[in-house]
């Protein structure tokens, strides 16, 4: 089954805006009259300068669910008045609909250029002083969604949460609860799918509050439904049966309005009936049904949600030994996507299990192989995605800091400005030659910093996904070979899904640390107790007050703890490991301590190279004790002023 889809679904509901899937992404509700602008344009006396303009952008939106090319055609001509006029916001307003015009064909890569283009003319208009900040905060809430769900549904989940949690302050400042709702939820379901279940429940629970604040019921109805999901696969029945009957009081009788969704709750339903130690199946059975007829009413209105649908389907029929039925289902869900997806795998495996017991072992043994494959390419596929995005991710990161240095650049023409009036001319130029030259060279400095601290950790991410999976994924070929010779050995099947679970869940884990929640949301210190409450043999300490550092010496604490904490338990071979952190006005300690074999202190590994290069970049000091036998001890010191949060 494929629960990809929903979210598929959603990423054409733009957190703040309807998303018109035909051919555009927005719905204006001001519901403006094109045939009378049209005649106005055509007129002996026609309008002219801001007038004009003003027309193009009502036309442009006037046109979207109607033409998409005329659309298209007035926000082009609205494009080029708006350089004639100098009019930024116009422009943004502009850029915009082009770029949605082109998400809604499926150009992905146009819609991309013209939402960052629209990006930049709306940081032009940050540092004007002509925008109003509200109409700034607009422009930049509804780009970041659009982003986000443009990456959203190209499967670059780490993107997607990236320009979703842009978005987050500017919903917060103002208070849209049903912005947040959705938000909250888009990003729960990325979480999800990633197989990170701890991330999408709290993400859940967020859309969840935020709904309940909005007053709307679908508010909250919506993310009831993932969180179901979220408690079906950590096996908690009785949260997953109360959250989705919940759901179900809002979508059963709303079933009309919302089909599509209501079917996917009810596969969801059908699931929760047939876990272990609470089955039910004559309800699970009820449920599937009802699933099963909806889709059949309409199957095209219904294609995107077809496979859960006939997945609760074979389900059932697995659970009543009917065999040749649950065949014929798992091939129609399989064959309901041309194309083969991750989710496709959990259908494979059943088929594979549907066969053994019809005796047909030779397509049995394909479908395990087609596991095989699938898993192999979907590993890849997440190793260049992960280090593709990260790149993206580095650069967007860059621009924004070149940004923000702008507005402080800025910021001191002014008063550089106004100092001249009543300072001598030499020394008002010599003070600004100075503030430059200090300026190029610490932006020099913290650029080197930065390109040597992000290439080791590209490097280290890349042996983690190596070291990690190569190993799960080879055992997972070895026993699936097994199999293929000797399918009468139900073992080494079980032994392959075993691995394979292995497998999945180191990949979630590499996934999770890669942008742990909770350090953005939460600090320094929470991070690394979330972290270490993970880690069995860590034990962590916390001294002073909880105060915030700048946001890049957090990440770097952030993962320098990581990369201590994980070299003493596999490569120091320990069994104890104390992290402590102590936060004053003045700076920060952190010190990792383990009972591991101890290591050499002028050995320049993997691993202490990375560190040793973060520690620098912040302008801090590492010392490190340690004696063959009597573990190992780190103190990393940074010096900085901090901040509460």
């Amino acid at each position: 089954m494929k629960p990809k889809l929903l979210l598929r679904m959603l990423a054409l509901w733009l957190l703040c805006i309807p998303i018109h899937a035909a051919m555009a992404q927005y719905s204006d509700h001001r519901n403006r009259q094109v045939d009378s602008l049209e005649v106005a344009l055509s007129s002996a006396h026609p309008p002219k300068g801001d007038q004009l303009l003003r027309a193009y952008l009502d036309l442009m939106w006037g046109y979207v669910n109607i033409d998409g090319t005329k659309a298209e055609a007035y926000a082009q001509q609205a494009l080029a008045m708006s350089y004639e006029l100098d009019a930024l916001n116009s422009r943004a307003d502009a850029l915009r609909m082009i770029g949605m015009l082109a998400y809604g064909r499926g150009d992905y890569e146009r819609s991309l250029d013209y939402y960052n283009h629209a990006l930049a003319v709306t940081d032009s208009m940050a540092v004007s002083e002509r925008y109003e900040e509200s109409t700034v905060d607009d422009n930049y809430s509804v780009l970041y969604g659009s982003i986000g769900n443009l990456y959203n549904i190209q499967d670059q989940n780490l993107l997607a949460i990236e320009y979703y949690q842009k978005a987050l302050p500017i919903f917060e400042k103002y208070g849209w609860q049903e912005s947040q709702t959705i938000l909250y939820h888009n990003v729960g379901e990325l979480y999800y799918n990633m197989g990170n279940v701890e991330e999408a429940e709290q993400n859940y629970l967020r859309a969840i509050a935020c709904g309940q604040k909005s007053g709307d019921s679908l508010m909250v109805a919506l993310p009831q439904r993932g969180l179901a999901k979220v408690y079906l696969s950590k096996k908690d029945y009785e949260n997953a049966l109360q959250t989705a009957m919940e759901s179900y009081a809002y979508y059963h009788p709303n079933q009309k309005d919302e089909p599509g969704d209501y079917m996917e709750l009810l596969s969801t339903l059908a699931q929760i009936h047939l876990m272990e130690g609470h089955k039910d199946i004559a309800q699970a059975e009820a449920y599937a049904e009802e699933s099963y007829l909806l889709m059949r009413s309409d199957e095209d209105m219904m294609a995107s949600f077809k496979s859960n649908a006939l997945g609760a389907m074979y389900l059932v029929a697995m659970e009543k030994g009917q065999w040749q039925q649950a065949y014929q289902l798992a091939r129609e869900s399989v064959e309901a996507d041309p194309n083969d997806t991750q989710d496709d795998i959990s259908d494979y495996v059943n088929l594979a299990h549907i066969c053994i017991e019809l005796g047909r072992r030779d397509e049995a043994s394909q479908y395990i192989n087609k596991v095989q494959q699938l898993s192999e390419a979907f590993a890849t596929t997440q190793y260049q995605s992960t280090l593709s995005q990260m790149q993206v991710l580095y650069e967007t990161e860059q621009k924004q800091q070149q940004i923000e240095e702008l507005q402080r650049e800025r910021t001191w023409m002014r008063w550089l400005t106004w100092l001249s009036v009543i300072a001598l001319v030499l020394a008002v130029a010599l003070l600004i030659a100075m503030v430059f030259w200090l300026r190029l060279k610490r932006r020099h400095a913290e650029a080197l910093a930065k390109i040597e601290g992000e290439t080791a950790e590209r490097v280290r991410i890349a042996r983690d996904l190596h070291d990690r999976m190569g190993a799960l994924l080879t055992g997972i070929k070895v026993n699936l070979s097994l199999f293929a010779h000797n399918t009468s050995d139900l073992s080494a099947c079980d032994n392959a899904q075993q691995l394979t679970d292995e497998a999945v869940h180191e990949m979630r884990d590499i996934v999770h640390h890669l942008m742990p929640e909770s350090l953005r949301r939460f600090g320094l210190r929470t991070a690394i107790e979330g972290f270490c409450q993970s880690i069995p043999l860590a034990h962590f300490t916390f001294e002073g007050e909880d105060l915030r550092l700048d946001r890049h010496k957090e990440e770097a604490l952030y993962y320098i703890t990581h990369e201590l904490v994980n070299n003493a338990v596999k490569n120091a071979a320990a069994s104890h490991v104390d992290v402590d952190l102590k936060m004053a006005d003045t700076g920060v300690r952190l010190v990792v301590a383990d009972n591991g074999k101890g290591i050499n202190p002028h050995d320049s590994g993997f691993g202490m190279e990375s560190v040793a290069q973060r520690v620098k970049a912040l302008g801090g000091s590492l010392q490190l004790k340690s004696k063959p036998g009597e573990g190992t001890v780190f103190e990393v010191s940074i010096p900085d002023r901090v901040y509460n949060s």
